[in-house]
C-alpha cells in the first residue's frame, strides 16, 4: 500500500523525478471473486489490504515520468529494498542512482541534430537493450556515461559534473538494479543478453601478529566477484597510468581510418585533429583559424601550428600533417563555414557572445561544437566499425593516445633513439606541464615492445631458433 508523502505530482515538470511515498511493507493483497448472476461469467478483483502497524510503514522515493506515470521496474525495485533479508533503511541513493540511469535511457530516444544540422539517430536504448556484447549493453553504455561526466578523471568532458565516488555509487545501484531483474524474470538471463561478465578474485587476510589466539588460527581466504563494468571505474589506489592507456593498434587505426569517412565533414576533420595531431577533444573544438591557408606550405610533411585554447590555457604549438592542413584550408574557405561565421559575427556585434575569437569549427548557429555532440557521432562510429570487427572498442579520448604511442614508435625508428629520449619533444606536442605526465606512454610503449620481443623469442624457440 502507497501513500504520497510529499505534494501530488503535476504535470508541469519535464523530467523524471523521484517522488516520496510510504509504503506499507507487510500488506497484502485479496482476491474477491464476482459471478455474474446472469451470465455466470466469472471475475476478480484485487484488493490491497494493509497491516495497520505503524511499524511496518516506511519511507522510499519512487520515479515518476514526466507524463504522471510511475516507472516501472525501477519503482518496483526500490519498494523491494524495503523487505526482505536485503531491505536496507535509506533509499534515497539508490534512488538518484536509478533516476540518472532512468534520465540516461531517455536521453537516447530524443532526436538530435548536431551543430551541422545533421541528424543523430536515436539509440532507443531502455533497460532491457542487452546483447551478446556486454560492452553494446544499457549497463555498460551507462558506465560510459558516467565516465564522460566524472569530474575526477581526466579526459571527462561531459556536460555533468559527477564525483567518481558518486559515478562508482550510481553504477554498483544499476548492477544491483539488474541481478535483481535477472533473479526475478523481468529479463532474460542467458548469452544473448550479457549485463556484465564477473571475474572472481581471492584475497588472503592475513593473521593479527598481536591476536593472542593467532596460533591457533589459519590465514582466512575472502572471495569475490568484480563486474567488468565497475573495474572500468579507478579506484582511490589509482591503477598505474600506463595501464590506463588504450590507444588503436595499427589494424584498428585502419578501421578507423576507413569508417571515419562516413561521418560528417566537420566531425571527421576535428576526429582526425585528435588522432593525428595529439589535441584534446576541447582544443581540436576550440581550433584556430588565423593561422590556416596564411602561408604556402606545400613543401613541408608537417605544418606547425598555434593554438591557445589548451588544458591550462598554456599556448603551444602542434603539428599537422600536410594532407591534413590542405583539407583545413579548403574547409575554412567553404561556404558553410563563411556561412557560420557571418552568423557568429552577427552573436558578437549583438553582445551575445563574448568571445572573438574566429575558430575554424563553427556549427550553423555560429558558435563551437559541443563535447556532447561529437560524443554521439563517435557512438554511432563505433556501432559501425564493431559490425566489421567487435573488438574495436575505444572512446573518444583514446585517440589521443593513438597519436602519442604511434607518434613514439615512428620517431624511435626514424631517429633509431630510445622512447626516453623522445620524451621531451612529446610532452611539448601533447601540451603536458610537466614530464612526468608525459612518462605514461613511455612506459606503454616500453611495456609494449618488451611483449613483442618475449613474443618473438617464444616463435624463435617453438621453431627451434634456440639449440
Amino acid at each position: 500500500m502507497i501513500e504520497t508523502h510529499e505534494e501530488k505530482y503535476s504535470d508541469a515538470y519535464d523530467d523524471y523525478r523521484l517522488l516520496s511515498v510510504e509504503v506499507d511493507t507487510l500488506a497484502k493483497l485479496k482476491i474477491s471473486e464476482n459471478t455474474d448472476t446472469e451470465s455466470g461469467e466469472v471475475t476478480y478483483s484485487p484488493d490491497l489490504s494493509p497491516s495497520n502497524l505503524k511499524s511496518r510503514i516506511k519511507k522510499t522515493d519512487i520515479i515518476v515520468a514526466p507524463d504522471g506515470r510511475v516507472v516501472y521496474p525501477q519503482s518496483l525495485y526500490l519498494v523491494s529494498k524495503l523487505r526482505g533479508e536485503a531491505s536496507v533503511k535509506d533509499t534515497s541513493s539508490i534512488a538518484k542512482g536509478l533516476l540518472a540511469f532512468t534520465r540516461y535511457l531517455d536521453s537516447t530516444h530524443h532526436s538530435q541534430v548536431d551543430e551541422d544540422g545533421h541528424e543523430i539517430p536515436c539509440e532507443y536504448l531502455t533497460y532491457k537493450s542487452l546483447s551478446k556484447y556486454e560492452e553494446e549493453g544499457a549497463p555498460w553504455r551507462f558506465a560510459e556515461f558516467l565516465l564522460a561526466n566524472c569530474n575526477d578523471i581526466e579526459g571527462a568532458n561531459g556536460s555533468e559534473a559527477f564525483s567518481l565516488s558518486t559515478a562508482r555509487t550510481y553504477m554498483g545501484v544499476v548492477v544491483g538494479f539488474y541481478k535483481w531483474m535477472q533473479k526475478n524474470g523481468y529479463i532474460k538471463n542467458n548469452n544473448e543478453n550479457i549485463v556484465t561478465h564477473y571475474t572472481t578474485e581471492t584475497v588472503r587476510q592475513e593473521l593479527n601478529q598481536h591476536d593472542m589466539l593467532a596460533h591457533t588460527k589459519s590465514g582466512s581466504q575472502r572471495t569475490y566477484e568484480t563486474s567488468n563494468i565497475m573495474r572500468m571505474f579507478p579506484k582511490k589506489q589509482n591503477t598505474p597510468a600506463h595501464k590506463k592507456l588504450k590507444p588503436m593498434h595499427p589494424e584498428h587505426k585502419v578501421l578507423f581510418n576507413e569508417h571515419i569517412a562516413s561521418l560528417p565533414k566537420t566531425t571527421k576533420l576535428i576526429f582526425r585533429l585528435c588522432v593525428e595531431a595529439g589535441l584534446r577533444i576541447d582544443e581540436a573544438i576550440h581550433f584556430p583559424a588565423h593561422d590556416i591557408g596564411n602561408a604556402d606550405y606545400s613543401d613541408l610533411e608537417i605544418v606547425p601550428v598555434a593554438i591557445t585554447h589548451t588544458k591550462g590555457s598554456k599556448a603551444r604549438t602542434v603539428e599537422i600533417p600536410i594532407e591534413l592542413y590542405e583539407e583545413l584550408e579548403i574547409h575554412k574557405e567553404s561556404h558553410a563555414r563563411l556561412k557560420n561565421l557571418n552568423k557568429r559575427n552577427e552573436l558578437i556585434l549583438a553582445g551575445s557572445e563574448m568571445d572573438t575569437v574566429e575558430y575554424l569549427f563553427l556549427s550553423n548557429k555560429g558558435v563551437p561544437y559541443s563535447a556532447n555532440t561529437l560524443e554521439t557521432h563517435f557512438s554511432n562510429l563505433r556501432k559501425q566499425i564493431r559490425e566489421v570487427d567487435t573488438s574495436w572498442y575505444y572512446r573518444i579520448h583514446d585517440l589521443r593516445s593513438t597519436f602519442a604511442t604511434h607518434w613514439l614508435w615512428e620517431k624511435s625508428k626514424e631517429r633509431n633513439v630510445s622512447y626516453d629520449y623522445l620524451m621531451g619533444d612529446l610532452a611539448e606536442l601533447m601540451g603536458h606541464a610537466s614530464t612526468s605526465t608525459t612518462e605514461k606512454y613511455i612506459q606503454y610503449m616500453n611495456k609494449l615492445d618488451d611483449q613483442i620481443n618475449t613474443a618473438k623469442a617464444k616463435n624463435r624457440k617453438i621453431s627451434g631458433g634456440w639449440s
